[in-house]
Parts: structure tokens; sequence; C-alpha cells
């Protein structure tokens, strides 16, 4: 990849996050913030929302993303946060990669692969986005709920109404690109075991993008994983439960050794 969107922050160990689809780089700002004071923060914005939105890629390809932050960075081995997509990467680069990480930490994903019938259901969804036009207004609101928790889309339009401009301007075929690195992930959940890199796995109660279920099961499997729980927080948790997730992902690290 050769357009990175890339906010370095703080000095210390270092920490990368990846955000989610339809999402970018700023969905941890608070997270940052709070961070920086002690951690090295280094978050970025996936192809998907930069200028290479129109290339070929796959969960592969974001790992390889990554490691190249890192390297433009002149990091070796860092933590690193994944938020759905972001995750999916994440496990990934944790199976192939163990000796880059410090830690892991898994926000509002899974490992699980998806289903013929979710496949078929996404198919539908995405398809028209195979254009340069902005996304629409009518697959902005479809996304709204599995995006936001019902709390958010209640008492925080503000939220809802700034990521919906924001993906008003993207062009369609960014999304496309981006349900196209994940559509087709491999099951993973039989391979969580081999995680032996300490995992905090983080993930909001009202999530109607990926159930909760879903971080329960990896849970299980992933040795030694401590499990954050948000209330009231749907898919994007970094915001719509900041404090919540600020206090776990920093009790999570502060109980690291350091890296």
């Amino acid at each position: 990849m050769k357009v990175f969107d890339v906010v370095d922050e703080g000095h210390g160990p270092a920490v990368l996050f990846s955000h989610g689809t339809l999402l970018d780089r700023t969905m941890y700002t608070e997270q940052t913030a709070a961070l920086a004071d002690r951690y090295r923060t280094i978050a970025y914005t996936s192809r998907a929302g930069t200028s290479e939105y129109a290339t070929d890629y796959d969960l592969d390809s974001l790992v390889s993303d990554c490691l190249e932050v890192a390297a433009r960075a002149g990091i070796d081995r860092f933590v690193l946060v994944g938020m759905s997509v972001g995750g999916f990467m994440a496990i990934e680069l944790a199976l192939k990669h163990p000796e880059r990480l410090a830690g892991l930490v898994l926000m509002d994903t899974m490992a699980d692969a998806y289903t013929s019938e979710e496949k078929a259901r996404f198919a539908d969804v995405f398809r028209p986005m195979k254009s340069e036009a902005p996304i629409s207004a009518s697959f902005a609101q479809t996304f709204v709920p599995i995006i936001f928790g019902p709390q958010a889309i209640a008492n925080r339009p503000d939220l809802v109404d700034s990521w919906v401009r924001k993906w008003r301007t993207r062009p369609s075929r960014s999304v496309w690109g981006e349900y196209n690195s994940w559509i087709g992930k491999h099951e993973r959940l039989s391979r969580l075991p081999e995680i032996e890199i300490p995992t905090l796995i983080v993930h909001g109660e009202d999530d109607n993008g990926i159930d909760i279920a879903a971080a329960e099961r990896m849970h299980a499997r992933i040795p030694g994983s401590a499990f954050a729980r948000i209330p009231g927080a749907g898919h994007l948790v970094t915001e719509e439960g900041p404090d919540a997730v600020t206090t776990a992902l920093t009790t999570f690290l502060d109980a690291l050794p350091r890296w």
C-alpha cells in the first residue's frame, strides 16, 4: 500500500489501532488521547478510506498494510487493537506473526466464518456498491442500526449524523472493496487456542453488527484472555462507550510487561 492516513502520537511502547468497515482512524480519538501520555499510539485509516480504495485486497493484504505502518514507524513489536474487520485482520496477524505482538485487543469482532445465509444477505446489500457514485442515503440508513446501538440512535443523533455525512462523501466502490476483503474470511475459532499473546476482548452488549456471543466464543478459546462487556454500546463501541473502553484498554496495557 502506498498511501496511509496515520496519526502517531505520544511516547512509550507502541499501540496500533485498526478500525472497522465504514469507519476510519478517528473512531479511536478518545482512546488515543487518553493513552498518549505513556504510550505511542498509532491509529491509521485502512485503504478503503484512502485513495487506494479501488485496489484489490483481502485480509492478508490488510495484515501486510498493518506491518507496513509499523515498519514506517520503525516499530518491531506492538500491541494491536483491531475492531470488526480490523479484528479479523488482527487475528490473522496474531496467528501468522505472533512474534510481532506484545498484546492483542479484539473489539466487536469475531473468529467465525460467515454462513452461506449471511453471505447471501450481504451480497444483496453490497452488490449495488460497484460504482464510483457517492454512497447513497438509503445504503447509509441501512447501516445505521448495524453500526450504532439503540441508545446511540435514540440519544446521540449528532454522533450518528456525523458518520452518515462522512459515508455520503465516500465512493460506493470503497465499501465494495472493503466488503470483499472480509466476506470470504476463514473460520478461525478452531485455531484460537494457538494464540498465546495476552489478549483483551471488548464488545458492546447491544452490537447489532456482530453479536456478543461471538466474543464469548473467542474468550472461551483464547487461553487467559480478558473480556470487557460494554453496557449500552453498539458496534461502534469506542464512541458509544468511550470511558468504559478506555478503562478496559488502559487496565490491560498497564498490566503488560513493557515491550
